[in-house]
């Protein structure tokens, strides 16, 4: 398969404010774009290619978002200065049905979009900042069988519950799928960008995978809204 994962692109009000505070929390470089959107191209997220894009919109967010960040600490110490500092930048603490004693804790950021940072565990070591993208999803294993295609990333982990991908045996992000019991509702204010090299052959191919045509892009199996993007192409 010739596509790539290139970017997460975010919905956002205020894409310059979400994007320094995006900037904060994960380092790297954030730039506007001419479409008015701001690129945060974080070249130590663990090698993986991925540029965070915050795209402007009118729309307020509505609902909890299919896909959300979880970001990786390597120490306890760590965890409290980066829960604190995610507070101290715009963040606030949220409970979304995790219960007691879960190991990490839940944010919204300035936009209201959902994260979590990660109490330090073996499973995110040598991930750089960014642990993982979780895609909330009926399905995991189904989907995670999609997405490994259409971006490359081995499938590392599947069972009935949760399925994972990542682009590097060791290092670098996971992307992740969880089985949760509500429905997607509404367009997702968070989705993917591919990079193709083959047009529209690289459409046929998912089409043939699963993917279907929407007004404005493509979807995958479940509805996530993506776009696929010529590889030289930046928004």
């Amino acid at each position: 398969m010739s596509t790539r994962l290139a970017s997460l692109v975010i919905d956002a009000r205020d894409p310059a404010t979400c994007a320094q505070f995006w900037y904060i929390m994960l380092g790297g470089t954030a730039t506007p774009q001419r479409s008015g959107s701001h690129r945060l191209v974080a070249p130590d997220l663990g090698g993986c290619g991925i540029d965070l894009v915050f795209a402007p919109a009118h729309r307020g967010k509505a609902v909890k978002n299919r896909i959300h960040l979880d970001l990786a600490t390597e120490s306890p110490h760590e965890y409290q200065v980066l829960t604190s500092l995610a507070a101290d930048v715009g963040a606030r603490e949220v409970n979304v049905g995790q219960g007691p004693g879960v190991p990490w804790t839940v944010f919204r950021d300035p936009e209201g979009n959902e994260f979590c940072i990660l109490e330090p565990g073996d499973l995110y070591h040598h991930t750089g900042p960014l642990a993982a993208i979780v895609v909330d999803c009926a399905e995991p294993a189904a989907l995670a069988a999609f997405w490994t295609t259409a971006t490359g990333w081995p499938l590392l982990h599947a069972e009935e519950n949760s399925a994972a991908l990542r682009a590097g045996q060791e290092s670098g992000p996971w992307l992740e799928f969880l089985r949760v019991p509500e429905a997607k509702r509404g367009p997702n204010r968070i989705r993917f960008d591919l990079a193709a090299t083959e047009g529209e052959q690289d459409t046929a191919r998912l089409l043939d995978l699963g993917a279907v045509r929407t007004e404005e892009a493509l979807a995958d199996p479940e509805g996530n809204e993506f776009r696929l993007l010529p590889a030289h192409v930046h928004s």
